[in-house]
């Protein structure tokens, strides 16, 4: 009897010593977790950008950004996008570009995609959010630049908060009045706060918006 009790001390006394797991090695597990079971963790090398703050279209243009960024291939896009109704195309001005690898967690991964868009002449820098797993959750355009004749949409963003934006953006339409062909733009200026929730949802929030109207 006195050797069983002793025995299960010395049980007791060793299981007790085991050392907790260091949380560098629980982080690097978490992390070789997350790369096995998300492929989109392969894109992060090709980024042009990580962890950025601030966000503006950039002053290329449909014919010289080519080269200047990596452009997702078809089976890219189809892990980006997930929608069936989204074609890939891969020619002429509908492009999509790896923008900026922004946050990697055992929860979450986001980045920003830029996209050319043909039929609305846009350039829009798309802030993606994925589960674990690499599932879409939400996404939503951090920075804008359009236009087509006299109608203009300008957006720019910025991170003022932990998980929380705020869009700057300025829609306008110009328009000929008069004999003397007098140029008026007119249009709205708005200012709108977009966070992400801890289930990845973007929640939207337009803190103020402006009408303005000026002629030339």
């Amino acid at each position: 009897m006195k050797n069983s009790l002793f025995f299960l001390t010395i049980v007791l006394v060793f299981s007790g010593c085991k050392k907790p797991e260091p949380k560098q090695e629980k982080a690097e597990k978490s992390k070789e977790k997350i790369e096995v079971q998300n492929p989109l963790t392969r894109l992060e090398k090709d980024f042009k950008f990580s962890h950025l703050t601030a966000f503006e279209i950039d002053t290329f243009n449909w014919e010289t950004r080519p080269g200047n960024y990596v452009e997702l291939d078809s089976q890219t896009f189809r892990l980006v996008w997930q929608d069936p109704k989204r074609k890939f195309i891969g020619q002429g001005n509908d492009r999509d570009y790896l923008y900026s690898w922004q946050t990697k967690t055992p929860d979450r991964i986001e980045f920003v995609i830029l996209s050319q868009d043909e039929s609305s002449y846009c350039d829009l820098l798309q802030y993606c959010i994925f589960d674990k797993n690499g599932k879409a959750i939400d996404n939503f355009i951090v920075a804008s630049s359009c236009g087509d004749g006299g109608w203009s949409y300008e957006s720019s963003g910025k991170l003022i908060a932990e998980n929380k934006f705020e869009i700057k953006g300025t829609e306008s339409e110009s328009e000929l009045i008069g004999l003397e062909s007098n140029e008026t733009i007119e249009g709205d200026s708005t200012i709108t706060h977009l966070t992400i929730g801890e289930n990845g949802k973007v929640m939207k929030e337009e803190i103020s918006k402006v009408h303005f109207r000026k002629k030339l």
